[in-house]
Formats: C-alpha cells, sequence, structure tokens
C-alpha cells in the first residue's frame, strides 16, 4: 500500500530534507519513502494536505497512560494532594478492565491530539493480569509505546523509601509479551529511584532492568519533595549512572546533578504544564539546554492537563523565555520547541532511528494540522507551537497506518470505548470514596 499526503506545507525536522511551502510526503507500506514537491505516485491512494501542515508526530516522552478514565479530576491538585487522591486512593481500587479501558482510551485521546509515541510510566502493575491488560491496551490502539513496567500502586510501601524490589513479574513481560525491541510497543523500565526507594533497592531494580535490555526512566528533582534525597548525587556515588536512563522533571536538581547526567549520556523529559501547577517549581528546559542536553516534553497526567502536547509546548515556549529574562538561562525559539516535541523527544525515549522526523527511511508517523479559516500563515512552526490544538489535528498516521482521518478517530468502537470509560470512572470514583467536581453541579 502506497500512499501520497499531496500539497501540504511540510515542517520536515530534518535538515538534510528541509520545509516546503508545499510538498507531497510518499509512503511506502510502513515507511517514507520521499519527501519533496511534485512527486509522482499514480498508485498511491492521496490524502489532499492542501491548507495543512504535514509535520512528524509528536512524541510524549513521559505520560501516565492508565490515567485514561481521570481527565481533569485533579486539575487543582498540587504535587502531595495529587499523591493523597490520585496515587493513595484511586490507584489502588483499579481492576484489570480499569487499566485496559484506561490505557486503550489514554492512547487514543493521545492519538486524537497528534501524539504518534508514548514513553507509558506505567505504575499500576497490581498482578500480571494488570500488566498483560495495560499491553494489550496498548497494542489495540495502534499506538507506538515504550511501555516503562513499573510497580503496583497499592500503598505507601511501594512509594516513600521503598523496600520492596521490583516485581519479580517483570522477567515474564519480558520474555514473553515483550521479547523484541523493534515492534510498536517495545518495554523499558519504570524505576521509582531514590526519591522513592532506597540506593539499594534502586541499584537492585537498575541491575535487573539492565540484564533484561531495557532502557531505563526516573524521577528525578519532583519539587521540594526531591530535594533531600539528591537523587543524582547518590546515583553517582554508587556507579548507577549511564546513558540508558532517561530522567524525569528535574525541577530541583542542582548545576552539578544535571551537568553529571549530561556527562554520563543521560536524557532529560519537562513536563511543564503539570510542574507549573503542581508547583514543582519552574521547569528545567533551559537548564538541561545549559548543560547540552536537548530534552524531550511530556503531559506527564492528564488529571491537570489536556490529552496532548500542544499545552506543552506552548508552557515551555513561555516560560522559558521568562526565565531567560529573569535568570538568564538560554533562550530558545518556537523551533527549539517543536524540537523537543518531535526529534529530541524520540531521542529522550530511545526510538530516534525510527521516529521524529519526516526522513525517507524512517517509519511513517505523520499528522496534518488544519488552519483556521481567515488566518494568515506567516509561520506554520509558531503556529504548531503557540496558535494550534488538539482540535486542529485533522490526520495521524503511525506505522503508515491512518488512525485519524479528516478530524475523527478511525475506529467503529468509539461509543462503546465511551461507554466503558465512563463505567470505569464511575466505579472508580465510588470505590475510592470521590466525588469528581462534575457532582457539585446541579
Amino acid at each position: 500500500m502506497r500512499t501520497l499526503i499531496k500539497d501540504a506545507i511540510v515542517i520536515s525536522m530534518d535538515p538534510a530534507v528541509g520545509d516546503f511551502r508545499r510538498a507531497s510526503i510518499l509512503v511506502d507500506g510502513d515507511r517514507i519513502a520521499a519527501v519533496g514537491p511534485d512527486i509522482a505516485a499514480a498508485d498511491a491512494e492521496v490524502i489532499d494536505g492542501t491548507g495543512m501542515i504535514a509535520l512528524p508526530g509528536l512524541i510524549d516522552a513521559h505520560r501516565h497512560v492508565w490515567q485514561g478514565a481521570l481527565t481533569m479530576v485533579a486539575a487543582d491538585a498540587d504535587l502531595h494532594s495529587y499523591f493523597g487522591s490520585i496515587l493513595s486512593k484511586i490507584a489502588p481500587v483499579y481492576t484489570e478492565e480499569d487499566v485496559r479501558i484506561g490505557n486503550l482510551t489514554g492512547a487514543l485521546q493521545a492519538i486524537d491530539a497528534g501524539v504518534t509515541s508514548v514513553f507509558d510510566w506505567s505504575h499500576i502493575q497490581h498482578s500480571p493480569a494488570h500488566s498483560d491488560a495495560a499491553i494489550g491496551a496498548l497494542k489495540d490502539s495502534g499506538m507506538r509505546v515504550v511501555f516503562g513496567y513499573g510497580f503496583p500502586n497499592l500503598g505507601p510501601e511501594w512509594f516513600f523509601e521503598s523496600r520492596n524490589h521490583i516485581p519479580e513479574d517483570i522477567r515474564r513481560v519480558r520474555e514473553d509479551i515483550l521479547p523484541g525491541d523493534d515492534g510498536l510497543v517495545t518495554m523499558a523500565l519504570a524505576l521509582r529511584g531514590p526519591e522513592m526507594s532506597g540506593i539499594d533497592v534502586t541499584a537492585h531494580d537498575l541491575a535487573v532492568g539492565r540484564e533484561l535490555g531495557l532502557f531505563v526512566s526516573v524521577h528525578v528533582g519532583n519539587g521540594d519533595f526531591g530535594k533531600p534525597y539528591k537523587s543524582v548525587h547518590k546515583m553517582r556515588e554508587a556507579g548507577l549512572l549511564g546513558s540508558d536512563i532517561q530522567y524525569v522533571h528535574g525541577n530541583s536538581l542542582d548545576d552539578d546533578s544535571i551537568a553529571m547526567i549530561a556527562d554520563s549520556g543521560g536524557q532529560m523529559v519537562a513536563t511543564p504544564t503539570v510542574e507549573l501547577q503542581m508547583q514543582f517549581g519552574y521547569p528545567a528546559t533551559t537548564r538541561f539546554l545549559a548543560k547540552g542536553v536537548r530534552p524531550g516534553i511530556g503531559a506527564d497526567v492528564v488529571t491537570s492537563t489536556d490529552t496532548g502536547l500542544f499545552a506543552q509546548m506552548a508552557s515551555t515556549f513561555q516560560i522559558a523565555r521568562h526565565q531567560a529574562y529573569e535568570a538568564g538561562t538560554p533562550s530558545i525559539d518556537t523551533r527549539d520547541v517543536l524540537s523537543f516535541a518531535t526529534i529530541d523527544g524520540a531521542r529522550s525515549i530511545g526510538i530516534a532511528d525510527r521516529t521524529g522526523s519526516l526522513t525517507p527511511g524512517k517509519k511513517a508517523d505523520i499528522i496534518l494540522v488544519r488552519t483556521p479559516d481567515l488566518f494568515a500563515m506567516n509561520d506554520p512552526v509558531a503556529y504548531v507551537v503557540l496558535a494550534a490544538g488538539p482540535q486542529a489535528v485533522d490526520m495521524v498516521m503511525i506505522d503508515g497506518v491512518v488512525r485519524k482521518r479528516d478530524g475523527r478517530l478511525v475506529r467503529d468502537d468509539l461509543a462503546a470505548l465511551a461507554d466503558r470509560l465512563e463505567a470505569s470512572r464511575t466505579r472508580l470514583m465510588d470505590a475510592a470514596g470521590i466525588a469528581p467536581p462534575i457532582a457539585a453541579y446541579a
């Protein structure tokens, strides 16, 4: 099957390919075959991109996808109240079905918003069946996912200086469910690290992940909560740092810690909207840049932000520009931010060889973004970063398969999924004893 996305404004995010006022993208099977003006492909299905912007699918480098039923339930929460409600009350009552529908709708929410790849930091491993449900749902969604196997969210014994090791079921998942590293859904380790478990537990769990050949993601510098633990310093002293680790947040890390990560070849990820709302402190994006690390960005939790990356891009740009003025950190432009959400994001989750740019030979992960009527298109990159939103996403292609067309997800079970999602939301709230804000409406 060949597809020709025809006559769009093209932002390739590959300097060797360039950008075009009007060009086409030829897709052959699951790969990009060519990018440029006036491509001839008589045997290809044509998708008309006139008046739209074609760009690589957005890369969400950090999201807890299982929370698909919890959209905007904790928008007013800071980090402590988020722990007290979402993780302490709601997460423990998740059944296998809640994980299945949460992950499936969570992934589809992201696809609908133009996200084609996500690092799913999954800390809902209550049982082997819960993990299988999570992975099965991700496969059903058709999304490109790095599944970060985490831990059970059943109580404080799994957080706050936990002495519990990663569940042994991680080996079964790696060997039997996700043994390869080249499928749409691949495996990683969601490591609690020194801010949630002792350094000896961190060393044990990291050794398991490395034994299994897994990329690793860990939260560090989580605002005031993270300050006392000096996570990166402890990991360096224990000889644990490495180029196979992605570090998330980093708001309260000192400059020496960021330099240690950079020197080790580690990757970094910021989630600016949630970090600002939950009072972690200023996002560390430009402090990463100052040490030579180009970060990815992520939505983190849909309990508190929208389901895409457009809000994240706008927040990233605006706060970084303010920080440059106030604190003298490096200034950035809108292309930097789009890079964080595409090629840098792909690099930060270990898949830049496959996606993140419209490069011939890479996987065909492509989106088309509509522009409004009566909008003079002077700067397509600035429009995507600062003026577009999930509703502007017209087409989403992942691995050469169209998952959204003409502004609608391409599935025939959306009504049934909506019913299952509502049933899960209601059951979770009742079981947790939490009333969502809408419950107060007359």
